[in-house]
């Protein structure tokens, strides 16, 4: 019995099991993160993009380009089969398989996406704003609440928080509406400036839908600025005839160095309906805990 027993200490001290280099390949290519560095472009101009968004499809990783156009990310071994969308306003979006563009980067350090311009038709409303009465819409948190809504995920760098996003829903039905003012309050900002995009949505099965944004609205906040916001809206001659979302995204900040605080006033629920997205092309999700000092000033025939 010792003797059988000798024998096969033996064998298995001598004779490991050990995993084919196949298959070692295949675990390290499953566990490693990809690191993509590229630059969106404009199909015809090949102009770079700035602000445009890149992330994976309905998750809540992204980021957006610089003002060159440029972007980093990094995508973990989580996401090997998800596509990579990339958007801008303006532009027809472009969903690319996670392989090609590890491929790309690996032949090339700084890759090239290009994105085609969408023709987008506006109608010419004709209105008498005088005969229209004004209204604001939407949250009335201001600097001395309690509750806040947080910008920036401490876990990730600075540069993966920016496309992160916060919506309230405006319940407009068929009005013709001219949009004035955008408010919004910051009840912190550690950044000396801070970018911001101001973006609106349609609404399906009560969440935001389709962008009707046709252009850039950015806007800056320096000097580490707390406390209500405006944004004049009327340049962009911004008329809607339905329910509508007025969303404010994150777009830049100076330092990009972490941790630091930026928050939006917050109140319990009230009258209104938040929504925000975690990351660029993140799904929308509705916020039950509070809602934003976010809103909107309008002109409409009530």
């Amino acid at each position: 019995m010792n003797l059988l027993l000798a024998l096969l200490v033996t064998f298995f001290s001598v004779t490991p099991w050990a995993p084919s280099a196949k298959l070692t390949k295949l675990r390290v290519q499953q566990t490693a993160a990809v690191h993509l560095s590229g630059v969106i472009v404009d199909a015809e101009t090949q102009k770079p993009l700035a602000y445009a968004s890149v992330g994976i499809l309905e998750e809540p990783l992204g980021t957006l380009t610089n003002e060159q156009g440029a972007f980093t990310l990094t995508i973990p071994a989580a996401y090997p089969n998800k596509p990579v969308r990339i958007s801008a306003i303006g532009y027809e979006p472009k969903e690319v398989p996670l392989q090609e563009l590890t491929d790309a980067a690996t032949t090339h350090k700084n890759f090239k996406i290009s994105l085609q311009a969408k023709p987008v038709q506006l109608s010419e409303v004709k209105v008498k704003a005088t005969q229209w009465k004004k209204k604001k819409l939407g949250g009335s948190a201001g600097p001395n609440t309690f509750f806040h809504h947080t910008f920036t995920a401490y876990q990730r760098p600075i540069q993966e928080s920016l496309g992160r996003e916060v919506g309230v829903i405006i319940p407009n039905g068929n009005k013709q509406t001219f949009l004035s003012k955008l408010n919004f309050c910051l009840s912190n900002n550690q950044f000396e400036e801070l970018k911001f995009r101001v973006n609106l949505y349609a609404v399906k099965d009560g969440q935001p839908a389709e962008s009707l944004s046709s252009k850039e609205i950015l806007t800056s906040v320096k000097n580490l600025k707390k406390g209500w916001v405006q944004v004049d809206l009327e340049p962009y001659n911004l008329y809607v005839s339905q329910d509508f979302v007025i969303a404010l995204e994150w777009v830049d900040a100076t330092p990009r160095t972490a941790p630091q605080s930026l928050t939006l006033a917050a109140m319990l629920p009230g009258f209104h309906t938040t929504f925000y997205k975690n990351a660029s092309q993140a799904k929308w999700a509705k916020m039950s805990a509070v809602g934003v000092g976010l809103n909107v000033e309008v002109q409409r025939p009530d």
